[in-house]
């Protein structure tokens, strides 16, 4: 199984960052994608790449919440700069986009930061980690006024509705959907949703050290409980574990070029 979105980098995890690592092998897990959320996690990415080579893989982005009108120009060049002078060791854009759930003040400064870096995943040929919180309408507008100039795009953590869903196919790039521990949640409308997305248009994720799944839920999450989610999915979708662990795999190597 592959984890395309977690922070397994983060302090939360501690000194040994290579044991929370282990862990996720241990249970099938065979690689990890490594989002970036401002200039600052480069560093913590690599570190961890470094001792993991085999079994992690890097983005750099700027995070639309981490986006401060006195500083986000200078994070993101320093993105911009690390991305174009190591090209290769990269996998992915982001993750980057709109949320309006904590600050809604800051939408134009996030729009012109997700342009930036959508400018930069379409010449540098990758792929963009999108977030999208409580700005769908906003999100929407932004990707049909680039009608063809967008990367490919997985939308992490999707929490859209099946409307949206239909909207987002109807993109240029392929449209991937990021499928985490949400959707193990009680009150989710991500099951019914499932269908429509499609199994080789899901890309499986933690999100850690968020949103762990049930039976794990109140704990910090880590990449160890994507076979959690892989199971949700499977009933959701009436196929076995094992055929969902192939097809989403199948799908993430080819989306990131794994």
């Amino acid at each position: 199984m592959i984890d395309t979105h977690t922070h397994l980098y983060l302090p939360d995890y501690g000194d040994d960052k290579c044991a929370v690592v282990d862990r996720a092998l241990s249970c099938g897990v065979s690689m990890m994608v490594l989002p970036g959320v401002d200039a600052d996690s480069i560093g913590s990415i690599k570190e961890l790449h470094e001792l993991r080579p085999d079994a992690t893989a890097m983005c750099a982005g700027l995070h639309p919440t981490e986006i401060k009108p006195e500083n986000w120009r200078e994070h993101f060049e320093k993105i911009e700069a690390e991305l174009r002078s190591s090209r290769d060791s990269y996998v992915a854009v982001g993750e980057m986009g709109l949320d309006l759930y904590w600050e809604q003040y800051k939408l134009m400064l996030q729009m012109e930061a997700a342009e930036a870096q959508l400018d930069l995943a379409d010449e540098l040929n990758l792929p963009a980690v999108i977030h999208c919180r409580e700005a769908m309408p906003q999100m929407l507008d932004l990707m049909r006024a680039r009608k063809g100039r967008l990367p490919n795009l997985v939308f992490h953590c999707y929490s859209g509705s099946a409307d949206d869903v239909s909207r987002l196919r109807t993109l240029e790039p392929d449209v991937k959907f990021g499928i985490g521990g949400v959707v193990t949640f009680k009150k989710s409308s991500l099951p019914e949703i499932l269908p429509l997305i499609g199994v080789d248009h899901i890309l499986l994720e933690t999100d850690a050290p968020w949103l762990a799944p049930v039976p794990m839920r109140g704990k910090q999450n880590e990449s160890a409980y994507i076979p959690y989610i892989a199971t949700k999915v499977a009933q959701e979708l009436r196929m076995t574990v094992e055929e969902i662990d192939l097809r989403t795999s199948e799908a993430a190597r080819k989306f990131f070029r794994l």
